[in-house]
């Protein structure tokens, strides 16, 4: 789940893919492994960040305006269609699960 949040999170394209792989971790000592060298490599320069920790900092906070995550426009469109089409479906008694937008599942 958090995955996913992340991915909707960053920015799409070879910048959001390298931080992907650099903080999606397939277990939990592969995340502490992450997480280790991330904090290692931050330093200030008086209050100002750097390393890669700050560089994905900001990554995030500059990918807010395009990412999918934030796109609360489209994720209201996709909410009243769900609700739409759940709605359909108990009046004509089909089940079913709903998708609520984004990418196609594998």
């Amino acid at each position: 789940m958090a995955a996913s949040i992340l991915r909707g999170a960053l920015p799409r394209g070879p910048a959001g893919d390298r931080a992907a792989k650099e903080l999606i971790a397939a277990g939990e000592d592969q995340y502490e492994a992450f997480a280790v060298a991330l904090a290692q490599g931050l330093r200030y320069a008086g209050h100002r960040p750097t390393g890669r920790l700050a560089e994905l900092r900001r990554l995030l906070y500059e990918a807010r305006w395009t990412s999918a995550l934030f796109d609360t426009r489209r994720w209201v469109r996709d909410l009243e269609e769900a609700y739409g089409v759940a709605w359909r479906r108990w009046v004509n008694a089909e089940g079913g699960d709903i998708d609520l937008g984004g990418p196609p599942r594998a």
